[in-house]
């Protein structure tokens, strides 16, 4: 029986007794959403919202024919809704809920189109993202009636419910079990989507059998996925929308979660798994243009979905000494080898620095057993010259005759890929850091690692910049740029200075970030050229070859000559929109522009006019120029901005207004500061101090300035306090958590007069 089976049935669990308190729920949701509300808007079923003609999926087109219409549905709820924890900065209560519902027919078997995802968030009158709170008490087995409005997110139908009214219980039927699909109709070998044999099971509650981790994927410092391979090597990432995969590491603010903290382990490359279940998701990825996403994901919702099974060695714990090796020192590979249902017969480790060799002629080491343990091997390469590339890899085989590979490959359970390094005399470079060999796997291969790498300043902390910090190598034309955070030396950096910074390498949803301790100014300053980019090459991203340019500063043209235009003006509600060499131009055909938002999960320029929706001036933190639309068809000669990557997607974030050449609306245009005291105050003789501040912030604004606010904003968005200031002002500080926040002088009638960032110890 299952845990959630068990939950269901025991009278002792006051947490889970549902079906002595069912009455009293639906009462309470029937006296709350009143029948009426549903009166206006037609009743569908699941299976008509969902249903997508075989030519249209064929045609790479999975969008609902009831797109941006609001219809009323039945449904039977799949899993308990409090099992979903889905942080979102931009909702009140800062949480998103979700419940996933599949029609009743035939007992609420998925497949045939017969789910759909369900999003309790509605906008009110000012726009603001309001949750549905009692969709938390949402469990499985009810029959739920809901009205909402049918969009599209990433390629996943979200049906969004249309205001807090919007949902009503029916009653009960027995809760929906698993169906059995076979991966090879939803991904193929290279996790791209299938979309004419994969969409009908979207929403839908399935199982998937005999199947083998071949990636883990750690990312937000402290969440889990991984990718899994079934018999033909066709892939699936398994996703955490649900509480069971979060991690020891995950803790959730939401007060009414079922617990506080995650405690899910993440199984290591190579393991088994008979079957694996949970509701199938859409991260479209493929002909429709976004080659980044993940194709379809299933994320289980109960312990009991995962069931491991036999499993050959787990190799983990690999470390290579010196990180960094230079031409005259050796370098030794240590490997923990585990075999959790058997003995461990042989540990070999193989390498090559040679980048033409294939596999078979890398040379193989035998692996020795360290002194004193039971389960560290070691192996030695020997010295290599300067700038050499040096690809490596380990396995392992068991008493039952398996074999496992650190790391795998790509797809397969029974290939090798490689780690690797570069021998350096002169110590890291940039490009090492970004640069890595297969784009299949886009992790640094300094993940987690220590480093030092020395680079210019191309983005900045400072007014009219995107105030997050890049810096990249200038005599580098790929993998050259990065970017930095977390230490409050970086806000005093100013573009075109060159930086030593020290840190840890991390990914955040697969950009590479570097989280810096140190940051030593080189004294030199130097120009960094942009790299141009075609917006409308859809074979450059769909081949992920535009990785190389994570982090640096490029410059979006039309290689064959003209403008380009804004070909979508608002793609999503994340302040993006498209432009290309054709405002015509497709989804596939465009490039991603974002600026106007910072947020806990996007951090754009707030300095650029150019936005996909005016409301963006004082949402997700207020703008600082004026805000203008873009509509379809603006042109530009050239865009200049940082080349990101979040949420499965290449973007581009410009810094100001100074970054659109040649553009066909007017801009104000930027005043970026130079290397003053004092970032961008339009009020001479101002100082602000000290910086980073612990107790007290000092403002120092002129006797004959009056009518002055100092407020302080979080880099949210978020207004803290505010406090009239005239002469030499003391701000007391002390209640706010430690972090960078924002300070804003503005006049009486709220213009803002400059701005500087400032960190809280």
């Amino acid at each position: 029986m299952s845990n959630t089976e068990n939950q269901y049935t025991n009278p002792n669990n006051p947490g889970t007794m549902k079906k002595t308190v069912f009455t009293l729920l639906m009462l309470t949701f029937l006296s709350g959403f009143m029948m009426k509300a549903f009166a206006q808007y037609p009743e569908i079923t699941i299976k008509q919202l969902q249903y997508v003609s075989p030519e249209d999926l064929a045609s790479c087109n999975d969008t609902s024919s009831y797109f941006n219409d609001t219809v009323t549905v039945v449904g039977v709820v799949v899993a308990d809704a409090n099992l979903i924890d889905v942080p979102s900065s931009s909702v009140q209560g800062k949480f998103r809920p979700f419940v996933h519902i599949m029609d009743t027919a035939n007992g609420g078997q998925g497949g045939d189109f017969h789910g759909v995802e369900v999003m309790g968030v509605y906008s009110d009158a000012s726009g603001n993202q309001l949750p549905v709170n009692d969709v938390y008490n949402l469990y499985a087995g009810m029959i739920v009636k809901v009205t909402g409005i049918v969009h599209r997110y990433l390629g996943e139908t979200e049906f969004d419910v249309l205001n807090n009214s919007s949902i009503t219980v029916l009653g009960s039927m027995s809760k929906p079990e698993p169906i059995v699909v076979d991966l090879g109709k939803l991904n193929d070998n290279t996790r791209t989507n299938k979309l004419p044999t994969g969409e009908e099971f979207e929403g839908s509650f399935v199982e998937l059998q005999n199947l083998t981790v071949t990636a883990i994927y750690n990312f937000s410092g402290n969440r889990v996925s991984f990718d899994v391979t079934d018999q033909n090597g066709n892939v699936m990432n398994v996703s955490d929308q649900f509480f069971v995969q979060k991690t020891s590491s995950y803790t959730t603010t939401r007060s009414s979660a079922p617990q506080k903290q995650g405690s899910f382990k993440a199984p290591v490359v190579g393991t088994k798994f008979d079957y694996i279940r949970g509701i199938i998701l859409h991260s479209e990825n493929g002909c429709t243009g976004n080659s980044s996403g993940r194709g379809y994901e299933i994320d289980p919702f109960d312990a009991s979905h995962y069931k491991i099974g036999v499993t050959p060695p787990s190799i983990t714990e690999i470390v290579r000494t010196p990180l960094v090796p230079k031409d005259n020192e050796k370098v030794t590979i240590s490997a923990k080898i585990v075999d959790f249902d058997g003995t461990v017969q042989s540990a070999k480790f193989y390498y090559s620095a040679n980048m033409s060799d294939t596999y078979d002629k890398f040379t193989e080491v035998v692996m020795t057993l360290k002194s004193g343990t039971t389960d560290t091997y070691l192996a030695e390469i020997p010295m290599n010259s300067e700038g050499t590339v040096v690809r490596y890899y380990i396995s392992s085989t068991d008493d039952a005759n398996q074999t496992s590979y650190a790391p795998f490959a790509a797809n397969s359970t029974t290939d090798p890929d490689f780690m690797f390094y570069t021998v350096r005399n002169g110590g890291l470079a940039i490009s090492d850091v970004q640069k890595v060999l297969s784009v299949t796997r886009d992790a640094s291969p300094f993940l987690n690692q220590v480093v030092t790498v020395t680079g210019v300043v191309t983005a900045s902390a400072k007014s009219y910049d995107l105030e997050s910090i890049y810096i990249q190598d200038p005599n580098e034309t790929e993998w050259a740029g990065i970017k930095c955070q977390g230490n409050s030396d970086l806000i005093k950096l100013y573009r075109g200075e060159e930086v030593t910074v020290t840190g840890t390498v991390a990914e955040s949803f697969g950009f590479t970030v570097l989280n810096v301790t140190k940051v030593v100014k080189t004294g030199n300053d130097k120009t960094v050229s942009i790299t141009t980019i075609d917006p409308s090459d859809s074979a450059f991203y769909n081949s992920h070859d535009c990785e190389k340019y994570e982090g640096m500063l490029v410059g979006l043209i039309n290689k064959a000559g003209g403008k380009i235009y804004v070909s979508n003006p608002k793609l999503s509600a994340f302040g993006e929109y498209l432009v290309s060499t054709n405002e015509n131009a497709s989804y596939g055909k465009s490039r991603r522009i974002q600026a106007g938002i910072q947020n806990t999960n996007n951090a754009s320029s707030l300095w650029v006019s150019l936005v996909s929706d005016t409301a963006l001036k004082s949402t997700d933190g207020a703008m600082n120029v004026p805000a203008i639309a873009v509509t379809k068809g603006m042109s530009f000669d050239t865009i200049v901005g940082m080349f990101y990557y979040g949420f499965s997607n290449y973007s581009i974030l410009p810094r100001n207004n100074d970054d659109f050449k040649g553009s066909s609306v007017t801009l104000e245009p930027a005043d970026y500061p130079q290397k003053v005291s004092v970032a961008n105050i339009a009020i001479p003789g101002v100082n602000i101090y000290p910086n980073p501040a612990t107790d007290h912030l000092n403002v120092d604004v002129p006797a004959q300035f009056t009518g002055i606010n100092a407020v302080i904003y979080g880099i949210d968005g978020k207004r803290y306090t505010s406090n009239s200031v005239n002469g030499i002002t003391q701000i007391d500080v002390q209640s706010l958590n430690s972090g960078m926040y924002i300070l804003r002088l503005e006049d009486s009638n709220g213009q803002v007069l400059g701005s500087v960032r400032w960190v809280k110890n």
